[in-house]
């Protein structure tokens, strides 16, 4: 049987969503991502919960593979054998750049599971425009217990892309999945999720790019000359 140190009974404050926040470039976006506040900022399943690091029962300690800078928790799936967790980002205040088609994303996540079982974790993000449709997603994750070489512990995953024109949210959702053994041992801490704002052209590609809209210019005007010919 496994066992999990975190109070049974969280806090209704702990509970309770945080105030929205405008979106930034280059911060983390997504609501306790390291499990320090319990649930906070995520909307789960009813076993989906926060674990203790070093608790009784096998799960991982302060000392073996994960983030560096952990704090005391990270989540664990309870006795499920599929438990999810999700909570929506607002884009909209960054709408003029996405809609350039050059900002980009960064998601990752330390993510993992118990020595030679394969319960493990995957974080999703879904990309989303007006009216709700869906234009695409990215996840990272899941680790393999063959990943982790059988041991107990977390191993970073992070993937990059463009973010489609048009989007004005994007979901995050945390799944944790069960294949052996009656606690899922999916574990996942440090959920990010970051905008790059769209680079701006250096001066010498500047003058190149206006320099080159100069020339299809001329070239323009020379093959109408030669069509009125």
């Amino acid at each position: 049987m496994r066992f999990t140190s975190f109070a049974a009974a969280v806090t209704v404050a702990l509970a309770l969503a945080p105030a929205a926040q405008a979106a930034t470039f280059g911060s983390n976006l997504i609501a306790n991502g390291n499990a320090e506040n319990g649930v906070a900022g995520w909307n789960t399943t009813p076993q989906f919960e926060v674990v203790q690091y070093g608790a009784a029962g096998g799960f991982p300690f302060p000392a073996d593979p994960g983030p560096a800078d952990r704090g005391t928790y990270f989540f664990g799936g309870g006795y499920a054998a599929l438990s999810t967790a999700s909570q929506t980002i607002d884009l909209s205040s960054l709408a003029a750049a996405i809609n350039t088609g050059a900002s980009r994303y960064d998601l990752s996540a330390w993510l993992g599971g118990y020595e030679s079982q394969n319960d493990n974790a995957k974080l999703t993000a879904t990309f989303y425009g007006a009216g709700g449709a869906k234009l695409s997603s990215a996840s990272v994750g899941p680790v393999s217990n063959s990943d982790r070489g059988n041991h107990t512990g977390l191993l970073l995953r992070d993937a990059q892309g463009y973010i489609p024109v048009g989007t004005l949210n994007v979901g995050i959702t945390l799944d944790l999945t069960r294949n052996a053994g009656s606690y899922n041992d999916g574990y996942a801490d440090n959920l990010s999720f970051a905008v790059a704002a769209a680079p701006v052209p250096e001066a010498d590609a500047y003058a190149m790019l206006l320099g080159g809209l100069a020339l299809l210019g001329v070239v323009a005007k020379r093959k109408q000359r030669e069509a009125q010919a």
